[in-house]
């Protein structure tokens, strides 16, 4: 099998053999890289560990204890308590879970007028570090619009974000969930857990240890103050123990 080669950040340049990833690249370079890491940067683009190099490619790993790194972890974070909330109250609807400065949060919709408490933060951060001890691996797929819609077929806030882009509506609040040529991307946890987002996130939820739900909010979707009233929890995510006391 040819091999390849690609350009690291300081100009200098690295043979693999060819399908090698990138984090067999990082792997290549050193043990203590390949375990910071947690996404990479190929052509400019932030792509996961898993992405496939090709020969020519400019490649720069992303290692958690940067502010790239940090937002990875903070954004899987959030689909991991996305995924908790679903479990723990079935029928939840959800919408937008971004990373943010120092945290992440997420709006929902509980069915059956429910809803959150600061001691249901508890509950749900259980399940969340069950999660994470259960080691799901984040896969990527891509998909058309009307893939997309029947994968979401129960989740309508998603639904709206398809359509939106499908009617060139879509706006910066979007901006985590499409790609910007309208392709559909999505990361599958298990066989019941699917979350529209254009990524990238760390190979798996066995890297999220350190985190914590914060605080309860009200959020209107959208901001739009005649509209439904949804429920946000808001959470930090760090690289080590340390960093998030």
């Amino acid at each position: 099998m040819a091999n390849i080669t690609v350009t690291l950040p300081d100009g200098s340049e690295r043979e693999l053999p060819a399908g090698s990833t990138t984090l067999d690249l990082a792997a290549s370079i050193g043990s203590g890289l390949k375990k910071a890491a947690v996404a990479a940067t190929v052509n400019g683009t932030d792509v996961d560990l898993t992405r496939e190099l090709a020969d020519g490619d400019e490649v720069a790993v992303i290692t958690s204890n940067t502010d790239e790194g940090r937002h990875v972890l903070r954004h899987s974070t959030a689909h991991v308590l996305a995924q908790a909330v679903t479990r723990l109250y079935p029928g939840a609807k959800f919408s937008l879970g971004p990373a943010i400065e120092n945290g992440f949060y997420y709006d929902f919709d509980l069915p059956d007028g429910q809803t959150f408490s600061d001691d249901d933060l508890v509950r749900i951060e259980a399940e969340m570090k069950q999660i994470v001890r259960e080691n799901q691996p984040f896969v990527r797929s891509e998909h058309s619009m009307f893939e997309a819609k029947a994968i979401f077929a129960d989740q309508p806030y998603k639904i709206e974000i398809i359509q939106r882009v499908e009617s060139a509506a879509g706006d910066d609040l979007d901006a985590g969930e499409v790609s910007s040529d309208g392709t559909i991307s999505a990361y599958r946890n298990t066989d019941e857990f699917i979350d529209m987002c254009v990524g990238p996130h760390v190979p798996s939820t066995g890297r999220l240890q350190h985190f914590k739900l914060q605080k309860v909010a009200g959020a209107h979707w959208r901001g739009n103050e005649d509209g439904i009233m949804l429920q946000r929890l808001y959470g930090t995510a760090w690289e080590s123990k340390q960093a998030l006391a």
